[in-house]
C-alpha cells in the first residue's frame, strides 16, 4: 500500500491495530470488573451505615425513655 509515496506494509498495520484493540478490550474488561467490585463494596457500606443509624436511633430512644423514668414522668 502506498501512503504519501511511501510503501507501507498493510499486513503489519492490521496486525498492530488488532493488537492495540485487543489490549484496549482487555483493559476495559479489567476496569469494568474493578468498578463492579467497588460498587458492591459501596452498596454493602451503605447498608451498614443505615443499620448503624437505626441502632443509634434505638439507643437514643432508650436513653430518653430511661431519663423520663428517672424524672418520674411515667
Amino acid at each position: 500500500m502506498l501512503l504519501f509515496g511511501i510503501d507501507v506494509p498493510l499486513l503489519e498495520i492490521i496486525f498492530a491495530m488488532g493488537l492495540i484493540i485487543f489490549l484496549l478490550l482487555v483493559e476495559s474488561i479489567v476496569i469494568i470488573a474493578m468498578l463492579s467490585k467497588q460498587m458492591s463494596k459501596t452498596k454493602k457500606l451503605g447498608e451498614l451505615v443505615e443499620k448503624l443509624s437505626g441502632t443509634l436511633l434505638e439507643i437514643k430512644k432508650a436513653e430518653i425513655d430511661e431519663l423520663d423514668k428517672l424524672r418520674g414522668r411515667k
